[in-house]
């Protein structure tokens, strides 16, 4: 029965039944199948087909959904008091944006560092759209991005507010993130005032890297102001260059205790 609900979790959460295969490392043959199995146990179709593969749970679908989740908690609850007594210690796999990893991070470490004896933790650095994708995997319990992003497979908490100014020489070249990072989207919304391109620019996947070039008086970039490095000119921007960090969290897949923790840490971040 564990696997068919399991597949099901995915397939509500991700609306395909292709993705879900992926996501469970199964071929799609068998997501069909114990889809097709729950649907004659329950007498009930669970999801209907759409275009491009697509699909939309019915409302016996979505019944069944909150119950899968339900059982999967209180089966992940059990599982985590039984490695409390062979004093087992849980994974929480973090991931920050490269802004938020600058601005955010430090704040949420001191957290972590409390509850060592009890998680074995990994902290990644990478952008929002990526961090995305693997909180929609569960590969990642908690993610704090710099956009607006998300999807039917997690939950988004608003934690704060960031403003993004132009910071370096105004004549120089412009450097720019990668497609997916946060700033890559605001910079793109700041050159479609500019109506254009500019004539010159290096994408830099690293806000470190930029903000090690603008302090040794390299080039121009938008960027945090609270990542201006020391001494470098800066010009603030009008209101939509205001954004907001977000928490990024999987629906389903973490136990109580790393729900607490993810919780706890999310409090700290809005504070």
């Amino acid at each position: 029965m564990f696997p068919l609900l399991e597949t099901l979790v995915a397939v509500h959460e991700v609306g395909q039944f292709t993705l879900a295969a992926d996501e469970l490392k199964v071929s799609q043959s068998t997501v069909s199948s114990r889809i097709a199995q729950l649907e004659q146990m329950v007498g009930a179709p669970l999801f209907v087909r759409n275009a491009k593969s697509d699909v939309t749970p019915t409302q016996a679908g979505r019944m069944l959904y909150q119950t899968a989740i339900g059982i999967d908690g209180l089966w992940r609850d059990t599982r985590e008091q039984i490695a409390r007594v062979q004093e087992d210690r849980e994974p929480l796999a973090v991931s920050f944006s490269h802004t938020t990893a600058a601005i955010l991070l430090p704040k949420a470490l001191p957290v972590m560092a409390r509850n060592m004896d009890g998680f074995d933790f990994a902290v990644q650095v990478m952008n929002s759209d990526a961090i995305l994708g693997q909180a929609s995997m569960k590969a990642v319990h908690l993610g704090v991005v710099e956009k607006p992003i998300v999807n039917d497979s997690v939950d988004r908490v608003t934690l704060c507010e960031d403003r993004l100014v132009l910071a370096g020489e105004p004549d120089g070249v412009w450097m720019v993130r990668e497609h997916g990072s946060g700033v890559r989207y605001y910079t793109d919304l700041y050159f479609k005032t500019m109506q254009g391109l500019p004539p010159r620019t290096m994408e830099v996947s690293s806000n470190a890297a930029i903000a090690a070039a603008l302090s040794s008086g390299f080039g121009q970039s938008l960027i945090s102001e609270a990542a201006v490095p020391s001494g470098v000119p800066a010009r603030k921007l009008g209101d939509e260059f205001v954004r907001r960090f977000y928490a990024l969290v999987p629906r389903s897949g973490l136990t109580h205790d790393q729900r607490e923790l993810v919780e706890a840490i999310i409090a700290v971040l809005r504070g």
